[in-house]
C-alpha cells in the first residue's frame, strides 16, 4: 500500500470513528424521561458520556482534516493541474469544509447543551425540564462521515490527477544507430566533363 493508500485508509478510519463516537453521543444523550424532579421542584439530571463520546468526534473529524489538507498542500498552488481536475477537486473541496464546519458545530453544541442543567420551568401549571433536542449528535454524525469521504474523493482526484500526468508513454530504444543519406546533390552524375570546358577562351 503505497502513500496514497494509507492517506485514504487512516482518514477513512477516522470518519468511521467520527460517525460512531457521534452515534454513540446520541444514544447516550440526557432523554427526557430520565429527568427528575426532587423535592425543592429543582430538575435532577443523571450522568452522561455524550459529552465526551462528542468530543472525541469533533477530534477524530478535526486531525482527519488535518491529514487531508496537508497531504494535498496548497490547493490554490496546483498551478499544472487541468481545470477539468481542478473543478471537481474544488467541487469536492467545498462540500467538505462545509459538511466538516456544521459536522463541529453540531458535535460541540450539542456537547453543550447536554451539560445544560436549568432550574425547572412552570408552563400551565406542569414544571419542564431542558434536555436538548434528539437528532442533534446524530446529524454530526452524518456529516463527519460525509466531510471525510468528499474530503477523500479531494484528494484522490488532486493525486490521481499527480500520478497520470507523470505515466507518459516512453518509447523504447531501438538499440542501433540510424545513417542519414546526405541530402546534398552530387555533381557530374554519370556525366564526362571535357577538359577544354574549364580552359574557356576570355575575351575582353
Amino acid at each position: 500500500m503505497g502513500s496514497k493508500g494509507i492517506v485514504c485508509f487512516v482518514v477513512g478510519l477516522l470518519g468511521m470513528i467520527s460517525a460512531g463516537l457521534g452515534i454513540a453521543a446520541e444514544v447516550t444523550r440526557v432523554k427526557a424521561s430520565q429527568v427528575k424532579l426532587d423535592i425543592f421542584s429543582q430538575c435532577s439530571y443523571p450522568q452522561s458520556h455524550a459529552l465526551v463520546f462528542s468530543i472525541i468526534s469533533a477530534a477524530a473529524l478535526l486531525i482527519a482534516h488535518i491529514i487531508i489538507n496537508a497531504a494535498t498542500n496548497c490547493f490554490c498552488c496546483k498551478t499544472t493541474t487541468p481545470r477539468s481536475y481542478m473543478s471537481t477537486a474544488l467541487c469536492f473541496y467545498i462540500v467538505s469544509w462545509i459538511t466538516f464546519v456544521i459536522a463541529i458545530g453540531l458535535l460541540l453544541t450539542g456537547a453543550k447543551l447536554n451539560e445544560r442543567h436549568d432550574a425547572a420551568v412552570i408552563r400551565n401549571g406542569y414544571y419542564y425540564c431542558y434536555v436538548i433536542k434528539p437528532g442533534v449528535f446524530a446529524a454530526g454524525a452524518v456529516l463527519a462521515a460525509l466531510s471525510c469521504l468528499f474530503g477523500v474523493f479531494y484528494y484522490h482526484t488532486l493525486n490521481s490527477n499527480m500520478e497520470g500526468g507523470s505515466n507518459a508513454p516512453v518509447v523504447p530504444n531501438q538499440g542501433g544507430i540510424a545513417m542519414a543519406q546526405p541530402q546534398f546533390p552530387s555533381e557530374n552524375q554519370g556525366g564526362f566533363v571535357h577538359g577544354d570546358a574549364y580552359n574557356k577562351p576570355q575575351f575582353s
